[in-house]
């Protein structure tokens, strides 16, 4: 077992986010982790990275900023956020790959075509 990827930490942060209602960014990236990763030994919950965050909290970070980039969850103002449509049928499948994230338009928009960030390359 290890720590999370980015990918892994998708789902978690869409389902943090399953209200109908906007939520607080840092509530929403810690009931993620809260809820997501509940199982994860301690070990790989405390594990930091060269500056002292949590390995796991930057992950959750990463996977917030990239399912926005792809239009999956979206600003409501400066430190709420919400699941979009897009979000919520991600969610309801079960399933959020890069896959998923590369094949939006938001993302092609923002990133440009067939651009994966390291994160996906490993």
């Amino acid at each position: 077992m290890s720590i999370p990827t980015v990918e892994a930490c998708f789902l978690p942060v869409l389902a943090a986010l399953s209200s109908e209602e906007p939520i607080i960014e840092q509530v929403a990236l810690q009931q993620a982790k809260r809820d997501g990763f509940a199982n994860l030994p301690s070990i790989y919950l405390i594990q930091t990275d060269k500056r002292g965050m949590p390995l796991i909290q930057r992950r959750i970070a990463w996977a917030r900023f990239y399912l926005g980039a792809a239009g999956f969850i979206q600003h409501r103002s400066r430190n709420l956020i919400q699941l979009t449509p897009a979000g919520a049928a991600a969610l309801a499948r079960g399933r959020c790959s890069w896959a998923d994230l590369v094949g939006t338009a938001a993302w092609r928009q923002k990133f440009g075509e067939g651009w994966m960030p390291p994160q996906a390359q490993s």
